[in-house]
């Protein structure tokens, strides 16, 4: 089993490289990519800029897939608490030339489907939190 499959955001501090070279690949693979938010507009959606002039845009709904209103919608506080931090996506969509839209939804639904598919009671998993000495589990 891969206990590391999914890492925590900011685990790395890495910034994904895209380009207009590798964007399509990276639709193609579904691959779970990082980047810092930038901002957060009036409307609650996230923006991730990357080197080369290309920008990411989170919108709303596809910031939150677990803490969500009764609409579906992610509380205000989640989207605006994602500004300066990093974040996980998979790129969904090429909107004009230097725009693509991203969802962190997606992943978040990713892992909890490997949570409640593969994750098997009784099975161990390699811890992978910063800054703790010690973890406990309770049964």
């Amino acid at each position: 089993m891969n206990s590391l499959k999914f890492k925590p955001e900011g685990w790395n501090n890495e910034i994904t490289e895209l380009t207009s070279n590798n964007i399509e690949n990276y639709i193609h693979t579904n691959e779970v990519l990082q980047g810092l938010v930038k901002e957060c507009d009036e409307d609650y959606n996230l923006y991730i800029q990357f080197e080369n002039g290309i920008t990411g845009i989170m919108p709303r709904q596809e910031v939150e897939a677990i803490h969500t209103d009764e609409n579906g919608m992610p509380k205000i506080n989640l989207c605006t608490g994602k500004v300066h931090k990093f974040v996980q996506f998979k790129i969904k969509e090429v909107k004009e030339t230097n725009h693509v839209i991203l969802s962190r939804k997606e992943v978040q639904q990713e892992a909890l489907k490997w949570i409640k598919n593969d994750l098997k009671e009784g099975e161990r998993l390699t811890r992978n939190c910063k800054g703790y000495q010690a973890i406990w589990g309770f049964y």
